[in-house]
């Protein structure tokens, strides 16, 4: 990503050399993680598990948010509506900033980075980091589990099951996982604050 124009050439110079430096250092990360998501995704290939994680995989692409939307006013009834605005909201607003974070870090997939990686599904946009269905999804539950913090196992179950499934389908690195969920947390815990 190209420096911001209103920048003097100094600080542009300053802008190029960070960006370099950060994408420097997510290659050496990818190379450390490269061997789990290898493992972890060869592990899926038996049985149906692959099929279990292109399916989970699918599901946190936005029909997992639908569901838990009608599952939560079961739950709670009206007072669940305003929670779901917030969480809305918190998933929009972290889905404007993401492309952008996308496009910096430029990391690519694990199955580009070895060769031997065959994703059973194809990704939604180019680069790895960070995952926007952890950032989405923690950018959604985080708003739900302030109203109901009962709720946690639920959340960390769907937590853990779209994070494995993300690794399953060498989609991601664990790193993208928790850039995710910390960017998704990040933006919501003062959203949620301020609509309370």
């Amino acid at each position: 990503m190209d420096p911001p124009a209103n920048l003097g050439h100094d600080a542009r110079m300053g802008w190029a050399e960070a960006m370099a430096a950060a994408r420097a250092g997510l290659l050496r990360l990818s190379d450390r993680e490269i061997a789990l998501v290898g493992r972890t995704a060869a592990a899926a290939r038996r049985a149906h598990l692959e099929r279990t994680a292109v399916v989970v995989s699918w599901l946190g692409n936005g029909t997992i948010y639908l569901i838990l939307a009608l599952a939560l006013v079961g739950f709670a009834g009206d007072a669940a509506w305003h929670e779901l605005g917030v969480a809305a909201l918190c998933g929009a607003i972290s889905h404007i900033v993401y492309p952008a974070i996308k496009r910096v870090a430029g990391r690519p997939r694990p199955f580009e980075h070895r060769p031997g990686l065959v994703p059973p599904s194809a990704p939604l946009d180019v680069f790895s980091f960070p995952s926007g269905h952890l950032m989405t999804l923690s950018a959604t539950m985080t708003p739900v589990l302030f109203a109901w913090p009962s709720l946690w196992l639920v959340a960390l179950a769907l937590w853990l099951a779209l994070a494995w499934s993300r690794v399953a389908t060498a989609h991601h690195y664990p790193s993208d996982l928790l850039g995710g969920t910390l960017l998704g947390v990040g933006i919501a815990l003062p959203v949620t604050w301020a609509l309370r």
